[in-house]
């Protein structure tokens, strides 16, 4: 479910606004409500929602700051702004931040309502595109990512240069910001970290890269950059039985340099994920020298190599280890694959041997030659121009079962070709569809024609119609049946 966090200093407006608004008919989680902006950013840090509504003017924090803070953090988290008569000129500075939808106060029902549809729209149709709604989300996706680096660092040293490179996929950071490192020594890490951990959370502090165990130690990267919450972080670690090694402030890459070189001298590494559970990567040299030979062919065969023996060959490496080893070389054999990110999100919903067997399977048969068409983009416009009416056509199916690649790759290569998205292509399409039936068909409903165009919600095509024409559905059929001439000459 889409989820949302309500801000505005004035109670009156919260409290109607939270219990007026059909959330739970719109499909929308009101998480929590804010009665000024430092309250507003604490809310939004723990619950992550994809809608923030905030009031421009409030105490503490105002609304601008408000949205350039989240904004550095949160990528995906679309506002609507809420401020007076007059504030239009401060509202456009938001715009900047990404910033599309802005209203007047008060609000009428109907209107936020309208909004938060769009929206909730917005958000969907972006999941959709990136897959989020498979909901391995990001904190597992950056999981794996963690687990990849240290994988790479403790089997070969000299990848460290690789590493940093990837460093901003890595932590979740802006490139530029500042980041604290506090390396602590322990002598139980486990207990450690279980302890720490609601500390961390309680004291609003934002922890994106896992707490990590190497020899003795425990890394915590952090987004604290105040003195005062420094000293207040290290007084909380030494109550806790663990002694402050070092406190390290720069960059993600300029802390992911300093962090490659101390886990790259030991063979063991453990990462914790937030609630506190450990995860233990080990990397055994004679195994690695055993699985090279499997690592190289793998990566022939993703660059598009023939290997007909690679599968079964793969299967029998799997199945002679355990589901932990297992991942590890799998990890090991796609880290640097141009696609390696799309890999990871994928090995959220690995849960045995035969789904990493399967993973490994798809990646491969995407790449093989034989199995690809010459012009895919090609291949796919004819696919689209056929088929367009069919509610579940979509970039990921078309490259499973028409063309046979992989799916992030085929989405780069169809921009770079025709110059707009996949999902842009399909949605002007269908909207030039609709025209065209509406000046034929005068008298069907707008659910009608969203149904011939292959849009299953009439909701949903209500908002690509207004987004691609300008105009709502009905709006554009009143025109048509006014002055279908004038209409025909417009497209």
């Amino acid at each position: 479910m889409i989820t949302a966090v309500l801000a505005d200093d004035e109670e009156i407006v919260r409290t109607s606004m939270a219990k007026w608004i059909p959330w739970k008919d719109l499909g929308i989680s009101l998480e929590a409500v804010a009665s000024d902006g430092e309250e507003a950013y604490e809310l939004i840090v723990k619950f992550r929602p994809d809608i923030v509504i905030t009031d421009l003017r409030m105490p503490k924090l105002d609304g601008l700051e408000l949205i350039k803070r989240v904004h550095s953090k949160l990528k995906n988290t679309e506002f609507i702004i809420l401020s007076g008569f007059g504030e239009f000129e401060y509202a456009q500075r938001a715009m900047r931040y990404g910033v599309k939808h802005y209203m007047l106060k008060p609000a009428l029902k109907e209107d936020l309502v309208a909004n938060l549809k769009e929206v909730k729209a917005e958000i969907e149709e972006r999941k959709r595109e990136s897959g989020e709604e498979i909901d391995i989300a990001k904190d597992r996706y950056l999981f794996y990512l963690q687990r990849s680096m240290l994988i790479e660092v403790l089997s070969d040293s000299a990848s460290i240069s690789d590493v940093i490179k990837r460093c901003h996929r890595l932590i979740s950071f802006n490139p530029e910001e500042i980041l604290t490192m506090i390396v602590t020594q322990v002598l139980e890490a486990d207990r450690f970290v279980d302890l720490i951990l609601p500390v961390i959370k309680e004291q609003g502090i934002r922890m994106p890269v896992f707490p990590i165990a190497v020899g003795g130690k425990v890394f915590l990267t952090l987004d604290i950059s105040s003195i005062a919450a420094v000293e207040r972080m290290k007084s909380e670690i030494t109550s806790r039985r663990g002694v402050v090694v070092n406190v390290l402030r720069g960059t993600p890459e300029e802390l992911v340099t300093v962090f490659v070189q101390n886990v790259s001298v030991v063979s063991e590494a453990s990462i914790f994920s937030d609630d506190g559970r450990r995860e233990i990567v080990k990397i055994h040299q004679t195994h690695n020298d055993l699985d090279n030979p499997l690592v190289e062919r793998y990566r022939a065969a993703l660059a598009g190599e023939r290997d007909p023996l690679l599968i079964d060959d793969i299967e029998k490496a799997f199945r002679a280890k355990s589901i932990d080893d297992a991942e590890a070389l799998f990890i090991r054999m796609t880290m640097r694959a141009a696609d390696y990110e799309l890999i990871f999100k994928q090995l959220g919903s690995v849960k045995n041997t035969e789904d990493l067997i399967s993973l490994a399977r798809s990646f491969i048969e995407h790449k093989v030659p034989r199995d690809r068409d010459p012009f895919p983009v090609e291949t796919i416009i004819r696919y689209i121009n056929e088929n367009f009416s069919n509610p579940e056509i979509s970039l990921k199916w078309i490259s499973e079962n028409v063309v046979y690649m992989n799916p992030e790759y085929l989405s780069r290569l169809f921009q770079k070709e025709i110059g707009q998205r996949f999902t842009d292509y399909l949605n002007t399409m269908r909207v030039n569809e609709a025209r065209k039936l509406m000046s034929v068909y005068h008298q069907s409903t707008v659910s009608e024609i969203a149904e011939k165009v292959g849009y299953s919600n009439p909701g949903y095509f209500f908002h690509i119609f207004r987004r691609y024409t300008g105009m709502t559905p009905g709006e554009y059929m009143d025109k048509v049946r006014k002055n279908p001439a004038e209409v025909e000459n417009d497209e």
